[in-house]
């Protein structure tokens, strides 16, 4: 059985939980919904979820000051469990600066990329802000299990600000 270490992250009365592995984090959920929600992007997963400071503290600190304004980029490991296309597009959307959007029409024509791949990589992200899929605009959730209109939004506004 893999272990998950896990802790949180608060940001205006919200609670955003994230776990990791030794190799690196692979998981953030919507806000105030819990760690169950991990199961949904990795519906195979046999895990002890284990509360560990120790483990989680960069990746906490990193988040905290994200989430407060002062990092505009992560420089912490990433465990991903997914497909090549998809790694290739996270890599595309990291290339979008900090502040910056881009609507899903014109990044499938830019980096040459199917909208049903790009919507797919981007609802199925499991370490939203890290990967900073909420850069990708006019993309339809409501068949994801992240219905984050909402959180988007607040990323976007606190990286306006």
């Amino acid at each position: 059985m893999e272990k998950l270490y896990w802790n949180q992250v608060e940001y205006k009365k919200q609670k955003l939980y994230f776990t990791c592995t030794r190799k690196g984090i692979n998981f953030i959920n919507n806000p105030n919904t819990g760690i169950s929600n991990i199961y949904n992007f990795y519906p195979k997963l046999d895990a002890e979820f284990v509360f560990n400071r120790k483990v989680t503290e960069e990746y906490k600190i990193q988040l905290r000051e994200y989430i407060d304004g002062t990092r505009k980029y992560f420089e912490v490991p990433i465990d991903l469990s997914t497909s090549e296309l998809n790694e290739q597009i996270y890599q595309k959307i990291n290339d979008i600066d900090y502040g910056d959007t881009m609507d899903i029409k014109d990044f499938c024509d830019t980096y040459d990329f199917k909208e049903s791949d790009v919507r797919d990589a981007v609802i199925t992200n499991p370490v939203i802000l890290i990967i900073p899929t909420h850069r990708i605009l006019n993309v339809d959730y409501s068949e994801g299990y992240r219905k984050l209109a909402d959180f988007n939004n607040l990323l976007l506004d606190l990286e306006r600000e």
